[in-house]
């Protein structure tokens, strides 16, 4: 019996002590600017792998750990370009981490390629007071682009993007006044984060200092048909130069015609608006809100996704209509420009009466700035009087607001002059 358990003793004590061997035969491939593939030779017995890293001279290690023993291979990411890096692993021959080899000899390499090159034609241009359009030229075989600025002297990056190929520009926005800026683009050749290019080289620039543009709005207020006494769609035009002082209230009145109100309940559709601006274009719906009896309603504007981007109120008043807004702040009280175009289908109805309609826009900044206008339409109450006064009706010449005669254009307020005396005023969208 002791020679029995004796025996079993000493095999019991062999097992436990097996040895566990360090893989061979390391090597890097597939070496970027910010990644590498760090590769083995497999060993008997192993459960798992463990591989430490680090930049050479760094003082911590960087670990990949319980890495399956079926494979022999590891892609190391988040790497800094242009370093170089040691690397070893060691073998796990058991669950719990209690029998593992030594670490293995070591491996170094270095992360560089030519694969991934950058743009470094970089150039800056519509430089002003809070913004910047950085440009760059574009390269083949590109996915995207990223973008980061800073202010000069500071080390803390903003950053743009994605900016998919062919796309070469784009705007750096919420800037600072008088302040210098630098801008660099990274070049992106999959559509993950691994084929990245460096950083290329810095471009410059200063941002002027902020000159406010005097409050001018120019207001357009037109009619479909200028018969008396019938519907007609309204159209109400409103629009500023960047710079310009944010409007805060408006009030467009007239001294006759009148809302037909009684016609609409609330959510019934009564026109749409468009407001341009130089980055975008957005379209909305004019749904009635709340209907308070025959002379007064709230207009909801909506967005093409069906939310409420805005309201404003409409008026019968003193013989005439009114129409109300209040506009948001958004907190710096100037414009980067805009057109703004309300109309309003077949709900206005002409003056029963022949002469001209008077529109009175009176606009409040939000710097408490003020600006009056008066616009006229001449309403017609017999198709003969408009036949005979339109066939005596010559142009004579189109004037700019400072009196200059000009051709017709686009996106330009213009005065149109008549033989027989009169003169139009209209605002041409493109």
């Amino acid at each position: 019996m002791k020679i029995r358990l004796t025996i079993l003793f000493g095999f019991i004590s062999i097992i436990s002590f097996s040895q566990c061997f360090a893989p061979s035969t390391l090597f890097a491939s597939n070496i970027n600017y910010y990644n590498a593939e760090v590769n083995w030779n497999s060993t008997n017995g192993t459960n798992h792998y463990k591989i430490r890293y680090k930049i050479i001279g760094s003082a911590s290690w960087s670990y990949k750990n319980n890495i399956d023993s079926i494979i022999n291979q590891k892609l190391l990411t988040n790497l800094i370009p242009l370093s170089d890096y040691i690397w070893q692993i060691r073998s796990h021959c058991d669950t719990i981490n209690s029998n593992t080899s030594n670490w293995s000899v070591t491996d170094t390499f270095y992360t560089n390629t030519t694969l991934y090159p950058t743009t470094n034609t970089l150039s800056t241009t519509n430089i002003n007071y809070n913004n910047a359009v950085a440009n760059w030229d574009t390269l083949s075989n590109v996915n995207r682009y990223k973008i980061r600025y800073q202010q000069i002297g500071t080390g803390s990056w903003s950053n743009l993007g994605p900016i998919y190929n062919p796309n070469s520009s784009i705007t750096i926005p919420l800037l600072q006044q008088n302040t210098t800026y630098q801008w660099q683009v990274m070049c992106y050749y999959d559509t993950t984060n691994l084929l990245a290019s460096l950083w290329s080289i810095s471009d410059t620039f200063t941002t002027p200092s902020f000159v406010a543009a005097p409050f001018n709005p120019i207001v357009i207020n037109t009619l479909s048909n200028t018969q008396c006494n019938t519907s007609s769609e309204l159209t109400l035009i409103v629009s500023q130069e960047a710079d310009e002082p944010d409007i805060g209230t408006s009030i467009i009145t007239s001294d006759g015609g009148s809302f037909d109100i009684t016609s609409i309940n609330s959510g019934d559709s009564v026109g749409f608006a468009i407001m341009t601006t130089s980055t975008q274009n957005i379209t909305a719906t004019l749904n009635a809100g709340i209907v308070a009896g025959q002379n007064y309603a709230i207009i909801n504007s909506y967005d093409s996704a069906g939310i409420l981007i805005g309201f404003f109120s409409i008026e019968n008043d003193n013989g005439g209509i009114k129409v109300s807004s209040t506009s948001p702040n958004d907190g710096n009280n100037y414009t980067s420009g805009f057109i703004s175009e309300i109309h309003f289908t077949n709900l206005f109805i002409n003056p029963n009466i022949d002469g001209p309609l008077y529109f009175y826009t009176n606009i409040n900044s939000e710097l408490n700035d003020q600006f009056n206008d008066v616009d006229t339409v001449q309403i017609w109450c017999n198709s003969s009087s408009i036949s005979e006064n339109s066939s005596e009706k010559n142009l004579i010449g189109i004037y700019d607001i400072f009196g200059r005669e000009i051709p017709e254009t686009q996106n330009k307020l213009l005065f149109f002059k008549y033989t027989d005396g009169t003169i139009e005023k209209r605002f041409l969208l493109k």
